[in-house]
Order: C-alpha cells, then sequence, then structure tokens
C-alpha cells in the first residue's frame, strides 16, 4: 500500500525565536525563507521558516508560543507532506493515534493542514496543498 507522503519539515518550540534563528543561520547557514504570524488567544503564534542557504527541502520551522509559558527543550513536530489530507487523518485514529486538531486551511500558503499524535503522543502536522 503506497501513501505517497514525504517527510517535509520539523518545527523546534522555542522561547526566544530571535536568537534561535541566529543560532542556526550562523552556526549551520540555514536561511529564512518565509516569517508567519497567526493565531489569537493561546494559539496565538509566530515562525520562522528556513531552509538551507542553498535551498531545497525538508526544512526547519523555529515557533514560538505568544501566549504560552516556556517550552520544554526538545519539543518538536515532525511534518508531513500528504496528497490526500483527508484519507491520512482517517487513518490516523484507525493506526491508535489520535486526532487533535481536525483538517483546517491555511489560505496564506494554499495549504489544508491538520494535527495529529502518534500513540506514544509525538504531534505531527500534517499538510496538504489546495
Amino acid at each position: 500500500m503506497t501513501h505517497d507522503a514525504r517527510f517535509h519539515f520539523t518545527k523546534i518550540l522555542v522561547n526566544d525565536i530571535e536568537s534561535q534563528f541566529a543560532f542556526y543561520a550562523s552556526v549551520l547557514g540555514m536561511a529564512e525563507k518565509y516569517r508567519y504570524a497567526h493565531g489569537t488567544g493561546d494559539d496565538a503564534l509566530e515562525e520562522i521558516i528556513m531552509t538551507s542557504a542553498a535551498g531545497g527541502d525538508p526544512t526547519l520551522v523555529l515557533v514560538h508560543f505568544l501566549n504560552q509559558p516556556g517550552q520544554a527543550p526538545g519539543e518538536a513536530i515532525l511534518g508531513f507532506t500528504v496528497p490526500d489530507l483527508d484519507d491520512t487523518v482517517r487513518r490516523v485514529s484507525e493506526a491508535g493515534g489520535t486526532v487533535e486538531q481536525a483538517p483546517f486551511e491555511v489560505s496564506d500558503f494554499k495549504l489544508r493542514a491538520a494535527f495529529v499524535r502518534d500513540p506514544e503522543g509525538h504531534r505531527i502536522e500534517l499538510v496538504q496543498s489546495l
């Protein structure tokens, strides 16, 4: 059975987004691709989407939640691009995972996304291009 999912990005949760950006840029040569802020209340966040200076995939995304307590070191979100988001989310439950946030549209990036957790609780963001 082929699902055609592709590992696409890792998001790390950070407390000081600018100093973390400076670290990955100066030490590993990562370059800013986009900056994005969205959400309200506890879900308000800012992201810096980075890629290698040479370009290409996968990407590293720095995430800072504006209205939540500091993040524990090591907190990360794995990102996969999938061809059929609804089918993939359906299979999450069948395989023992949980759906944290049902599919929703992110019009700024022309994609749909969902957040799920694997059976041990690791957070995964699934995205499908529109």
